[in-house]
């Protein structure tokens, strides 16, 4: 069994204390140079003070209120106290960063607003937002980033990192290779438990056409030639490549020659979370370097072509956790099915099979495939199609094999949702079950909604 971690976040209560959770606001404004950080007994009825910037509002939880964190943060050496009272301060870039460092561990998901994907907005009106602000995510704070740009919470590096247990994390070089250096909550939550979890070293990149940063608005969102840089950390000190001031050479994408060293020659492992919608091309290159890899993707990357070699070939795996949340550079919550994909072996094992006669709402499609849900058959020997949370599961490791990423049954004439074949491993007999293992299983295909009604009113045209 991994050994048990208890982070630096947990030991900011008495553990002999029974632990209560509160939920309080944070509230960030700016005006001509300053900012004020103060607690926000309103929480969203707060509408901002005048003459003043409201940046956001955050829920975070705490034992009693908010001053206890607000306390911390006005000690901070970055906190340039301005004014008689103590929540006003010089505003610059190191300070917002400080501040992220100790709000973002804090943030209650559960009590954050929703980002508004779709609202009132029509199909037209949408589309030339889209075009004058680019790419649009949140309908009612127009934000110029890609969609699938969205931020980890750190509750849930949390989830990942105790997964594996303190002794995996002992003396390896963490890289973190799809992150906004010393903003994401990989490297704070790396950075915060670094000594507890006895790592040798985190890395981190920047990529300079990121639109994400929590910092703060002084930073400058607008593409440059060149402005990617990496943060190292070995426990003692914080090195920046290249030192601030200094012109970059390299964008900081993943897949760049300065980072594919990294990758290669470096790191021990590498954890983050790549853009979705470049997943396939991430974990390809992070497969090449022969490393650990832990990273975030799409719940639905199970069913990819793709991956289908990698699963037979245990270069795939998927952590028995999934991800729904995930923080907007609105400071609002994205919804998005995910799970955490390793190469790491795990040995997980499922106990959700159980004969064929027990399983309720199993059926056969109109190609006479099996299907079924949350329990598998321990029984049957053909080929038969599950949806993904078996595989999340563990149910590659207890005697079945993937056929097929990728399946749609179809019932009725309707298709049903996406699945997965899979098979056991072993015959009736006792032996390899190997009959299938080339063969392509087509799915039957639906009627045309124009070709079905025209058959019930008896004028199909063959």
């Amino acid at each position: 069994m991994p050994k048990k971690i208890i982070t630096e976040q947990e030991k900011i209560f008495n553990p002999q204390k029974k632990k209560t959770c509160n939920i309080d606001y944070v509230i960030l404004e700016s005006c001509n140079g300053q900012i004020e950080l103060h607690r926000g007994r309103g929480g969203y009825a707060w509408k901002g003070q005048k003459g003043k910037k409201l940046e956001w509002i955050l829920p975070i939880k705490v034992e009693t209120n908010a001053d206890e964190i607000l306390k911390t943060i006005y000690s901070l050496p970055e906190w340039s106290g301005v004014g008689k009272g103590k929540e006003c301060s010089i505003d610059s870039k190191e300070l917002r960063s400080a501040i992220w460092h100790k709000i973002f561990p804090l943030i209650a998901i559960k009590h954050l607003p929703t980002i508004n994907e779709k609202g009132n907005l029509s199909d037209l009106e949408r589309m030339n937002k889209t075009r004058t602000k680019r790419r649009y995510n949140d309908d009612e704070d127009m934000i110029t980033i890609e969609s699938d740009e969205c931020y980890t919470f750190y509750e849930d590096v949390d989830t990942i990192v105790k997964h594996f247990g303190a002794d995996y994390w002992k003396g390896k070089t963490v890289y973190m290779n799809c992150d906004d250096a010393g903003q994401s909550a990989f490297w704070i939550y790396f950075y915060n438990n670094f000594k507890t979890l006895k790592i040798k070293q985190i890395i981190s990149t920047h990529y300079d056409g990121s639109k994400l940063d929590f910092s703060g608005s002084l930073f400058d969102l607008a593409w440059n030639e060149y402005a990617g840089f990496i943060v190292r950390y070995d426990g003692k000190r914080l090195l920046r490549v290249p030192p601030v001031g200094m012109p970059a050479k390299f964008h900081g994408s993943y897949a760049e020659k300065e980072c594919m060293e990294i990758a290669q020659n470096e790191a021990d492992v590498i954890i983050t979370n790549p853009p979705f919608s470049k997943f396939e091309h991430f974990y390809k290159c992070m497969i090449s370097t022969g490393k650990e890899i832990i990273c975030i993707g799409n719940g639905g990357a199970v069913q990819y072509s793709w991956t289908k070699e990698l699963w037979q070939k245990k270069k795939i795996a998927v952590l028995p956790c999934e991800f729904h949340w995930f923080l907007g550079p609105s400071f609002k919550k994205k919804r998005a099915f995910a799970y955490v994909f390793t190469n790491v072996p795990q040995n997980i094992r499922s106990d959700k099979i159980k004969a064929l006669a027990d399983i309720p709402n199993h059926y056969f499609d109109e190609k006479s495939m099996l299907v079924v849900d949350n329990f598998v058959p321990n029984d049957y020997y053909k080929p038969f199609a599950i949806s993904v949370s078996p595989i999340k599961n563990g149910i590659l490791n207890s005697g079945y094999k993937l056929l097929q990423c990728s399946y749609r049954p179809v019932i009725e004439n309707k298709y049903k949702f996406k699945r997965t074949i899979i098979i056991k491993e072993l015959d009736e007999n006792g032996k390899p079950n190997t009959a299938y293992d080339n063969e392509v299983f087509k799915e039957a295909k639906p009627m045309r909604t124009k070709d079905t009604q025209n058959t019930k009113q008896g004028k199909l045209e063959l």
